[in-house]
């Protein structure tokens, strides 16, 4: 049986740093009280990081220590504050200091009280065994109180192989000597060899399909399916100096390519496979789908890449903390029903080619997607004294409201639950094939 769970490896560094021991002690908000604050006026960073654990213990997971020059706050998503960072095991450093910048990230997550946030290192750094990179994110996952959604999708579809899945594992997170809980360290969406891996020119584009797109992104839009009076929203990630020539081909393709779904003819094979990856779509299409992931309906967090005179390939696949029956809506966390079979898909499932690959994808990987409750039992084991760490720093585990979905005693309760979800799901699958 194949497992979803990922082993940590050491850690590669190479700024300058110091692991001089800092002693300081806890309070009940998660902060520390340390000789730092007493010197802050006159250093701009302690001389240790090494964390303040009396409150909230070790938990054999890494913890992931950053401080921002001068103990500056991260108020927003756009200034990238200067920042050092390290990271610890139980009494020892696990790297050097890290020179790098942070920043908030998400959408409705960043109105979250416990933030999620976007770090760039200085020199391209291997996180905790990670492929070496810049870019990388700190997501909260304050919604989701099993803490595992996200890494569920991402090994999950690691696993069936699609091109491209986030990397990601468990850290603790202080900033400026305050306890955060656990975070899910993971790679961000851009284009590399260890990333989405196609070639970086002025005609490579990595697009989301992103409804909550803001003020100054580069956005283009095609109204050919949509009739909503703007058309729908494609947010263009890469190039990042995106040319006007560069734009108009993008967004020609994407309304092209509109124009072709809306020519398909019931039942029979259209040809889809000269415009997408058929096999790399349809392992999107069920990661997606087998979760369901409110998002995936053509709304925010779905990316594909394209690079102009080949195929549109789906992914990576983004974002699942209120997939799996952890919606604010009721009818929305069913077991029952299709998630994704609109916008494109609703024209691609007409097609004969594409819908006889839909179903030999759930067929060859069914044994994956079935144990993939045994592998939850592996990663919540994995993190249960961290989550106890986090559900002491955030006392949500009763609490459902806002963001928050459902009641429970405990950690395992949430657990169990998420387990009885993915099996009546794909149960339900099953039933409908």
């Amino acid at each position: 049986m194949m497992s979803l769970s990922a082993c940590r490896n050491s850690v590669e560094a190479d700024n300058e740093g110091s692991t001089t021991s800092l002693q300081s002690s806890g309070n009940s908000k998660g902060k520390s009280s340390s000789s730092v604050k007493s010197s802050s006026s006159k250093k701009s960073y302690p001389d240790s990081f090494k964390p303040n654990d009396k409150e909230y213990p070790y938990a054999d997971i890494p913890r992931v220590v950053i401080y921002t020059k001068n103990q500056q706050k991260i108020k927003d998503r756009e200034t990238e504050i200067p920042a050092k960072l390290q990271i610890w095991g139980e009494k020892e450093a696990e790297s050097e200091v890290l020179n790098l910048t942070i920043r908030g990230r998400g959408n409705s997550s960043w109105e979250m009280p416990k933030k999620s946030y976007k770090i760039e290192f200085e020199k391209k750094q291997s996180m905790l065994g990670m492929p070496k990179d810049k870019d990388w994110a700190l997501i909260a996952n304050y919604a989701d109180k099993t803490l595992i959604r996200n890494y569920i999708a991402y090994h999950l579809s690691a696993t069936i192989s699609s091109h491209y899945a986030p990397r990601c594992d468990f850290v603790e997170l202080y900033v400026n000597e305050e306890y955060l809980g656990v975070y899910l360290l993971t790679e961000t969406v851009k284009i590399g060899e260890n990333r989405v891996n196609i070639p970086k020119s002025d005609y490579s584009y990595i697009v989301e399909v992103d409804g909550k797109y803001k003020d100054g992104e580069i956005t283009v839009f095609s109204d050919v399916i949509s009739s909503n009076g703007i058309g729908k929203a494609f947010r263009i990630h890469y190039p990042k100096n995106v040319s006007d020539a560069s734009l108009d081909t993008v967004q020609n393709h994407i309304r092209n390519f509109e124009r072709f779904l809306k020519s398909i003819k019931k039942s029979v094979d259209n040809d889809v496979e000269k415009w997408i990856d058929v096999e790399v779509y349809v392992k999107h299409y069920w990661i997606q789908e087998c979760l369901k992931n409110p998002d995936a309906s053509f709304y925010t967090s779905v990316f594909f890449s394209w690079v102009k005179g080949e195929k549109i390939e789906m992914g990576p696949v983004w974002d699942f903390d209120l997939a799996m029956g952890n919606h604010s809506s009721d009818s929305m966390n069913l077991v029952e029903n299709w998630q994704i079979r609109n916008y494109w898909n609703s024209f691609l499932f007409k097609d004969s080619l594409f819908k006889e690959k839909v179903f030999e994808e759930w067929n060859s990987n069914r044994m994956i997607y079935e144990s993939v409750n045994e592998s939850i039992d592996v990663i919540a084991k994995k993190i249960k004294r961290a989550a106890k760490n986090n559900f002491k720093r955030w006392n949500i585990l009763d609490v459902s409201k806002n963001w928050l979905h459902g009641s429970y005693r405990n950690y395992d309760e949430a657990i169990n639950d998420l387990k009885k979800w993915i099996k009546k799901r794909n149960e339900w699958i099953d039933s409908q094939m």
